[in-house]
């Protein structure tokens, strides 16, 4: 059985629930991650749902031997993470040889355009934009050349795998332990819980995440960032690798925007003239779509398509 539950509200609520929350014996271990949600709710709506799954990937899940602890990545703490990216000395991900004489692999289990706003030094970015076509190891090099685990040494090389919350890399390592890969490590509670312990070491750029934000800063993990008495410190990103997916140019806000193209809706980021250029769409030919969407600026969301067709 898959468990979630991700609700906004004020601080003092929040840490409340969290206290009820964990007199539950069965509750008493669990993580908890908060984050801001800069004055208004991140999920307005409370929804519950009952789903077989709480991650979706080709062919099911349920021939994974998730419940069976030694097919599962060993669970690293941010600091024993923090000193395993030390392994690495490539900046493209390449397996690496360590003092000890084995070599280490960082993949970054989630989505390309997660990778665009911020991801671990020497991560690739994943050539996927949906979880459910992770193929890691599962391709020979014909197939997928530029796969990180093409020919890589089953028993002496070090993957260190991790995604937002450590859900997906949970899922992924049981297929890798499946194909022999011997030496598998997840990070625990995954980026947003080692922002929160460890800052920014070997991070570069914001974290996304999957609601109204989009993405965060990693200033909004600190201890005191769902203080609202609080300012949280506007410390500098590093927005260097960052480029516009139209026109390749740097771009300095780590946000993405729906292409403004509704049959599109294309995630991506992209520079402010591009944005007033293409009129908010992903490319020239979305401009002359049907079904097009005020340019947006700003940090605002589209709304449903009928709020549009109405007014």
């Amino acid at each position: 059985m898959n468990k979630e539950s991700t609700h906004s509200g004020p601080s003092k609520d929040a840490l409340a629930y969290v206290e009820w929350l964990k007199e539950d014996e069965r509750f008493s271990d669990i993580l908890v991650q908060m984050s801001p949600a800069n004055g208004r709710h991140a999920f307005p709506k409370l929804k519950l749902q009952n789903k077989p799954s709480l991650v979706q990937y080709e062919g099911g899940i349920s021939h994974l031997p998730l419940l069976d602890p030694p097919m599962r990545a060993k669970p690293l703490e941010p600091s024993e993470w923090k000193e395993k990216l030390k392994d690495l000395t490539d900046d493209d991900g390449e397996a690496s040889p360590s003092d000890s004489g084995r070599s280490c692999i960082l993949l970054d289990v989630r989505n390309g355009y997660e990778w665009d706003v911020g991801h671990f030094r020497g991560a690739r970015r994943p050539e996927v934009d949906c979880f459910r076509n992770t193929s890691f190891g599962l391709s020979d090099e014909e197939e997928a050349p530029s796969d990180p685990l093409i020919n890589v040494d089953k028993e002496k090389t070090d993957i260190l795998m991790y995604c937002t919350g450590g859900i997906r890399c949970d899922v992924y390592s049981t297929v890798l332990r499946q194909r022999g890969f011997k030496n598998l490590y997840t990070l625990k509670g995954g980026v947003s819980h080692y922002l929160e312990e460890e800052g920014t070491s070997e991070w570069v750029g914001n974290l996304f995440v999957f609601d109204s934000r989009l993405s965060l800063p990693p200033a909004a993990y600190s201890n005191n960032a769902v203080d609202e008495a609080k300012i949280i410190p506007q410390t500098p990103v590093d927005t260097s690798f960052a480029r516009c997916y139209i026109c390749d140019s740097l771009v300095h806000e780590l946000r993405h925007r729906n292409c403004a193209n509704l049959d599109c809706n294309l995630l991506f980021l992209c520079c402010a003239e591009c944005v007033v250029d293409l009129k908010g769409c992903c490319c020239s030919d979305c401009t002359t779509a049907p079904r097009l969407r005020p340019v947006l600026h700003g940090v605002k969301r589209y709304e449903k398509w009928h709020v549009y067709r109405d007014s």
